[in-house]
């Protein structure tokens, strides 16, 4: 079974890395993985510094390293700043992520990478993702970085499961990315039970050994989020 709690999803950077500039790469993504950073937040320096207890310099390091990425915009005499994600942004980003993921899967099934132990696992991680909505007591803000921490791993585990590295890299940051620029309005992230039902049909469609029904699963999943965009 899965550890379900707040700061202990596995594939997510903890806060005991020695590296004090991957312990500010983890503050930021979990924050925007919680819904509190959203497209065009500042970051401010000092106020880091002193809630992280860390002195500037690894903080200025992780901005850099989060500006390359392109996950943190720099504008003279605001500093730093999470991406502000225009609608055709958004639509960019998608245009690039669906095909690399696409080309993710077909390594996967041409090379017969994914083992029943694989599925169970893709199973389990997606039903820990709706057990927060069963649960009265879970806080909003958990409720969300479960859901999004969740989505990110069921996703992640694909790219990491293909061993091409680099594909996984930039799909890391446009998952990001993407996510940023549609926490301005958490309701186009969709429903718990529905990213459920979608990541079931995946899930189904591995378990079939058959590319075409897989990409086809996946598609839907995205075409429920590009549905989505076309309305904002």
């Amino acid at each position: 079974m899965l550890d379900n709690s707040y700061d202990k999803f596995n594939h997510m950077i903890t806060y005991s890395k020695a590296n004090l500039s991957e312990i500010v790469v983890s503050y930021v993504k979990n924050k925007i993985l919680t819904g509190e950073l959203k497209s065009g937040d500042r970051l401010v320096e000092a106020e880091m510094s002193e809630e992280l207890q860390i002195s500037r310099a690894p903080i200025r390091e992780a901005l850099r390293e989060l500006h390359m990425r392109g996950i943190l915009s720099f504008l003279p005499k605001k500093g730093s700043q999470i991406l502000e994600m225009s609608y055709e942004d958004i639509w960019e980003v998608f245009s690039i992520r669906i095909p690399l993921e696409m080309q993710v899967l077909t390594i996967i099934f041409e090379k017969k990478l994914l083992k029943e132990e694989d599925i169970n696992y893709l199973e389990a991680l997606n039903n820990e993702m709706i057990k927060p909505d069963r649960e009265q007591t879970t806080e909003n803000k958990e409720k969300v970085f479960i859901f999004n921490a969740s989505d990110l791993a069921f996703h992640e585990f694909f790219w990491k499961k293909s061993g091409s590295f680099r594909r996984a890299q930039i799909l890391e940051d446009q998952f990001f990315q993407l996510l940023i620029g549609m926490n301005r309005d958490i309701s186009t992230l969709g429903t718990i039970m529905e990213k459920y039902e979608e990541h079931k049909r995946i899930i189904d469609a591995c378990r079939t050994g058959q590319l075409d029904q897989v990409l086809a699963a996946f598609q839907a999943h995205m075409d429920s989020y590009l549905k989505v965009v076309t309305k904002l």
